[in-house]
């Protein structure tokens, strides 16, 4: 199964003189492109978490921390973009590693949105909120005496990255042509959506991220998870 990890970056590389040449012709197809490569992402970290941590303790767990993040991402969907989701991967990713925070995180989407609405958006909710996944896990690094100021201030700052990441598919999708300009024009629109996204993970990592977090890590190392 190791050949499949080069399958990805050797598509990515034969597809770059494709984009030289064509791309008068590809432009009306971005859309469509992207999320073939969406598909191939998503899959690499299934088969990278798969070959590193599967076991059935692993695979519960981020079943139900994937259960519990995208239901609570539910009761707020009248509050736009403010969501306790974000924090909960964030967290995950933080105790339990980046391959747990990823599959956190798209199981987040893919879930909440059979209550919320499937559609293109998808695939790029799931490769946002594993994005989050890998972000909390690189708060380990912090320093421990400023940890939750920073992790306060890179939730914010994430509200713009996955604002960013999930207005690509439209952009790609449904602007034409595909400019810095027209896509600075549809980022524009979702700025205070982007706002009030970093401002709710401010308020909810400040108010349950310690605990959420103590808990996490006593589970971990009682049932002996993701070593």
């Amino acid at each position: 199964m190791k050949f499949i990890h080069f399958i990805l970056p050797l598509l990515i590389i034969a597809f770059i003189p494709l984009t030289v040449f064509y791309n008068s012709y590809l432009d009306k197809y971005w859309g469509i492109i992207s999320l073939f490569f969406l598909f191939l992402i998503i899959l690499e970290f299934f088969i990278l978490f798969g070959e590193k941590m599967a076991g059935a303790k692993e695979v519960a767990t981020i079943s139900i921390l994937g259960a519990i993040s995208a239901a609570s991402r539910i009761p707020f969907a009248a509050i736009p973009s403010v969501q306790p989701c974000s924090f909960i991967i964030m967290a995950t990713g933080y105790s339990l590693g980046i391959y747990a925070g990823f599959m956190v995180g798209i199981e987040t989407a893919l879930l909440s949105n059979f209550f919320l609405g499937q559609g293109a958006w998808t695939p790029w909710q799931m490769l946002a909120w594993g994005v989050a996944g890998i972000i909390g896990y690189t708060m380990r690094f912090a320093p421990e005496k400023l940890r939750i100021y920073i992790f306060m201030f890179t939730g914010f700052l994430y509200g713009y990255l996955f604002g960013i990441i999930t207005n690509l598919w439209y952009w790609l999708a449904f602007i034409y042509p595909h400019t810095i300009q027209s896509f600075l024009m549809v980022e524009s629109l979702s700025v205070w959506f982007d706002t009030l996204h970093g401002v709710g993970n401010i308020v909810f990592i400040d108010l349950f991220t310690d605990r959420f977090i103590k808990i996490l890590e006593r589970y971990k190392k009682r049932f002996s998870l993701f070593s």
